[in-house]
């Protein structure tokens, strides 16, 4: 019975992909490649179409199969960051990769900082050379954990258009609304309040727009610090390895229903 269970998960998994993948295969080719296929999800690139400002907008989608989990750049304890190479590509100046505010997710008794639904890396591409052909190759590496977690590798090749109008466009506007907003210092002074709690503990409080759902703090090495609600409304920061020597400079992360907002963290 568990044979046939697994064989029925997995035929609706392959039927599941292909309707995914018919589109790019046909009509839509020039603005997605076909997607790759890896350890418990796929991958490819999408287009928003021709460049604005000199500036191509893209994403990386990644797949997900029902149970999966993937990490964010940065995903604490336990697990390994996408790593996206673009060096192959041809008539490229520059890629910046955009994330989504991730979520904290329990897994095999530690807590990460990741994804547990399929989700599209925005991406933003300037060209050395403006009006030439470009074309962007990815080499991506990512870990996409079920029950077990596996490592999953994708090369992807697009020639980027420089005309026509993209069938993913809104998909990738919407991709761009779930990253969040980088503030700087003195914004963050008005939004963020953060109050030390103790030795390597402090408490932060979110005023912002929107309604803080998590925070995430990336802090320079040897420093991790987890963050959890603390059930108040606010969020407790505790430093969960390094000696604090000092203030700390860190990032803080503050994922809302409208993607959040980035700002810098001094931890005194």
């Amino acid at each position: 019975m568990q044979s046939r269970n697994l064989a029925a998960a997995l035929a609706a998994t392959s039927l599941a992909l292909a309707s995914l993948a018919g589109p790019a295969a046909a009509q839509d080719a020039d603005f997605a490649t076909p997607f790759a296929r890896g350890a418990h999800s796929a991958a490819r690139l999408l287009s928003a179409g021709a460049p604005s400002g000199g500036v191509y907008r893209l994403g990386v989608e990644i797949a997900l199969d029902p149970g999966t989990v993937t990490y964010w750049r940065s995903p604490g304890d336990a697990g390994a960051p996408p790593v996206l190479d673009f060096s192959g590509s041809e008539n490229v100046a520059a890629v910046e990769t955009l994330y989504p505010a991730p979520k904290h997710i329990a897994e095999a008794g530690m807590t990460v900082a990741g994804y547990d639904e399929s989700l599209v890396f925005p991406l933003r591409v300037t060209a050395k050379k403006a009006g030439a052909p470009v074309v962007l190759k990815l080499a991506l590496d990512y870990a996409a954990c079920a029950q077990i977690c596996l490592p999953a590798k994708a090369k992807l090749s697009l020639p980027l258009p420089q005309a026509g109008a993209s069938p993913f466009a809104e998909r990738l506007a919407a991709a761009e609304t779930l990253v969040p907003r980088p503030i700087g210092a003195g914004e963050a002074q008005k939004i963020v309040e953060v109050a030390r709690a103790g030795a390597g503990a402090w408490r932060l409080r979110y005023f912002g727009p929107g309604k803080a759902a998590d925070v995430f703090i990336e802090a320079p090495e040897p420093y991790i610090i987890d963050s959890a609600a603390d059930g108040q409304g606010g969020f407790e920061l505790k430093l969960g390895e390094g000696k604090q020597q000092g203030a700390i400079e860190a990032r803080a992360t503050i994922r809302t229903e409208k993607g959040g907002v980035e700002l810098p963290l001094k931890l005194d």
